[in-house]
């Protein structure tokens, strides 16, 4: 048997990695390997489908990264002298017709020798200092810093220093996002179903194969980074409300507030989860006075770090510029109502009842935001979609999903009731999320604004929720009918992501 083993023994110490880092790759269980290693492939596919700054705002998100990096300043969101782009991302806009290809479906990008040659000769004779323009207006420069000094970082590193081979190395640290959203579902999953292993590869499955996540991790987007920060939340949080609270635990929990705080605006719906997951851990373990007033402590001492370093942040701004201007600075002009926000929110999901005026904004509700866009998916600047049956059949499919939950709910009540400090810190995270999206929404609209301020893509940060429902459904039925369903879940998902793939590698190649 020794004989037997030794050649498997020697070929890792072959590959010159420390003894450690073997222990911890031959730890990793086969099933989450094989899921990171296909969202890595899709991630990289995704990057190379989609034609260069052809993405949801991409354009901007690059110019922020590149003034970041290029100045250690954040560019203006209203004012400023270089406009959104520096010298070298314009250029790459006119003269390879990138800017015209923008939602033109007519166009197709120029994708030959001769045009990457004249290309390159041209960024070589920009001046000096061409890349520290494009301080402002940038429409995303009211964005907290955090994911543009992780892309700043990739940009200042990027062997040659051409644009477009230092848009790739963007896109791949945001493929590295994805990899960190799928490890920490798959933790999240372990702590939600006991590391169960059938749910727990579903619910990690879900994520890894949804369109939506693959397309945004091969794109320059703050919202991929997002998703990853709330996922690595709910696992503290999971584990916090098992293994109860302590001063360690309640401040990394804060710190992962800080950080969604500082990576979007829409980081902010998470501090209320926070205070969920604390006062639930507390509640199911009441630890002593003195412990709850260490963790109180440890928790109340990063928040008010991270609240210096957003102070900090916001002063680097640049002229004229304010961090978090979007979603939750939208001004007063008009009075907050209650009720017409709750009739706004019940219009999004349900017909309209005779006793409600009509709801602000364009008319789209659930189908648009999360079949269409979020479970399904659109592509590129949204001009690449699937046919409408595509998302009919999508839809009855989340319906059938959502009644199954519903079912289990009810009829394996009591099992539930022995997990409700998951389910609590579950539904508190999706809700807060989804509260606020339609707060900011209602709030834009009801200040004359025609933006509503939603779309599927900020959805992200539920994700590995929607995979732990869909693993809760798999864990509660027969084991084999439990992996027939997860397994025609996981299908489908891996159909839509190669079906969207193909569907932009026509748009830009075909």
């Amino acid at each position: 048997m020794t004989t037997t083993h030794e050649p498997v023994e020697r070929a890792p110490a072959a590959s010159g990695l420390p003894a450690r880092v073997r222990a911890r790759l031959r730890g990793v269980p086969a099933p989450l390997a094989l899921l990171l290693g296909v969202a890595a492939v899709l991630s990289l596919s995704w990057s190379l489908a989609t034609a260069p700054l052809q993405a949801p705002d991409e354009t901007d998100h690059v110019g922020y990264v590149e003034h970041l990096a290029e100045t250690g300043k954040i560019p203006s969101a209203t004012a400023g002298p270089g406009g959104a782009y520096a010298g070298d991302e314009d250029l790459a806009l006119q003269q390879t017709g990138l800017l015209k290809l923008l939602q033109n479906r007519q166009v197709r990008p120029q994708w030959t020798s001769q045009a990457e040659r004249q290309f390159r000769a041209a960024e070589d004779r920009l001046p000096a200092g061409a890349g520290k323009t494009g301080g402002g207006p940038n429409s995303v420069g009211k964005n907290p810093p955090l994911y543009y000094a992780y892309e700043a970082v990739g940009w200042k590193l990027t062997p040659g220093g051409h644009f477009f081979g230092r848009l790739f190395v963007l896109r791949a640290l945001s493929g590295l996002c994805l990899l960190a959203l799928v490890l920490f579902t798959w933790l999240t999953a372990g702590e939600a179903f006991a590391r169960r292993r059938l749910p727990q590869t579903v619910a990690t499955g879900c994520v890894a194969l949804l369109p939506m996540a693959g397309f945004m991790s091969g794109i320059v987007n703050t919202d991929i980074m997002l998703a990853a920060v709330w996922t690595a939340f709910l696992w503290i949080a999971l584990r916090t409300v098992r293994l109860g609270l302590t001063w360690q635990r309640a401040a990394l929990l804060s710190l992962i507030v800080v950080l969604s705080v500082l990576t979007h605006g829409r980081g902010l719906a998470l501090v209320p989860p926070l205070f969920v997951a604390l006062g639930v851990a507390w509640l199911r373990h009441r630890r002593s006075l003195r412990a709850t007033l260490t963790a109180a402590a440890g928790s109340a001492g990063v928040l008010i770090a991270g609240f210096v370093v957003y102070r900090l942040a916001a002063s680097a701004a640049g002229s004229g510029g304010s961090l978090y201007g979007g979603e939750v600075n939208l001004g007063n002009k008009s009075a907050f109502s209650i009720r017409q926000l709750l009739s706004s929110i019940w219009q999004f999901y349900l017909p309209k009842l005779d006793s409600m005026a009509p709801r602000l904004g364009p008319g789209i509700g659930y189908r648009q935001i999360f079949v269409q866009q979020y479970f399904a998916g659109v592509f590129s600047s949204f001009e690449v979609y699937f046919p409408y049956w595509v998302y009919d059949a999508v839809q009855v499919a989340v319906v059938v999903l959502g009644i199954a939950l519903y079912t289990l709910g009810i009829v394996r009540f009591r099992a539930a009731l022995r997990v409700w400090p998951v389910i609590v810190v579950l539904a508190a995270t999706l809700g807060s999320m989804l509260l606020f999206l339609h707060i900011a929404s209602y709030r834009a609209l009801v200040n004359g604004g025609d933006n509503p301020l939603i779309v599927g893509r900020y959805l992200m940060p539920a994700t590995a929720i929607f995979g732990v429902a869909v693993g809760a459904i798999c864990a509660a039925l027969p084991r084999r009918a439990g992996a027939i369903v997860g397994a025609v879940v996981l299908v489908g998902l891996l159909a839509l992501s190669l079906g969207g793939l193909a569907l932009n590698v026509e748009r830009f190649y075909a």
